[in-house]
């Protein structure tokens, strides 16, 4: 019950890293807020979680929509008066595209998820967090934003962002008590890169350099999610973690 008490939102929860997230968290005592623009999977997120005791709400978000995230937030305040955790998750996986394979549509698309609506989730539950001085926010990047994938332009570009809007607000909102880390997952076996997994040469070229010899797992990034929550990482602030499997250090 290292969460007890807290109450959390996370993106791009109904499947994924994001729903693991929601699993764990709620486990681990959270209220949670599933955000997705999925609604079948995500109320199956949310009625799994509370078939365990857990307490979660599902709510169909767009979070490239700044009036939809100050509806979910002016919810969570209503009925819990606070917000302690959130989890910016949802993202855009655009690939197989170079920058001269990419079309000015799919760059702004995959911005207007991956990296607005980070800015926006963080942007509405700021003022929440400055009032009660204390949050954790924790956003979703990817070695892709630190290190060189091919045909991945506008994934990159947008990833790395994310590390950078990190920082940014560890630097600007630490002095009211509020943390921002990020968190680069690896290779993560998740039904958004599935296509990728099936290919047996992609699969392969991906385990050569992955140091534990496996694929990563949701519940792999849900454990340090669950870390930056809690009151644990009370020191832990502008942080970029990599759980990669070693994929990033591989010669």
């Amino acid at each position: 019950m290292r969460l007890s008490g807290k109450v959390a939102i996370i993106t791009g929860a109904a499947s994924g890293i994001g729903q693991g997230v929601a699993t764990r968290f709620a486990a681990e005592g959270a209220a949670v807020f599933i955000l997705d623009l999925n609604e079948e999977n995500g109320r199956q997120t949310q009625d799994a979680i509370r078939a365990q005791g857990g307490d979660a709400t599902f709510r169909y978000a767009d979070v490239s929509r700044a009036d939809h995230w100050s509806e979910v937030v002016g919810e969570v305040l209503e009925r819990y008066g606070r917000i302690d955790i959130l989890h910016n998750n949802a993202a855009r996986i655009i690939y197989g595209k170079n920058v001269l394979q990419t079309s000015e549509e799919d760059w702004d698309d995959e911005f207007a998820t991956t990296l607005k609506g980070v800015f926006l989730g963080c942007k509405a539950v700021l003022p929440a967090m400055v009032a009660q001085n204390y949050g954790s926010i924790i956003n979703t990047s990817s070695t892709a934003g630190i290190s060189g994938i091919p045909q991945f332009a506008a994934y990159s570009a947008a990833k790395g962002g994310v590390i950078q809007l990190t920082r940014s607000v560890a630097v600007d909102f630490g002095h009211n008590g509020i943390r921002a880390n990020a968190i680069c997952p690896g290779v993560i076996e998740t039904p958004a890169i599935q296509s990728l997994l099936d290919n047996e040469e992609h699969t392969a070229a991906t385990m050569s350099r992955l140091m534990l010899n496996r694929i990563g797992q949701p519940d792999d990034i849900a454990s340090a999610a669950v870390y930056l929550g809690s009151d644990e990482s009370g020191f832990v602030t502008g942080s970029v973690m990599v759980i990669d499997g070693g994929r990033t250090v591989a010669y």
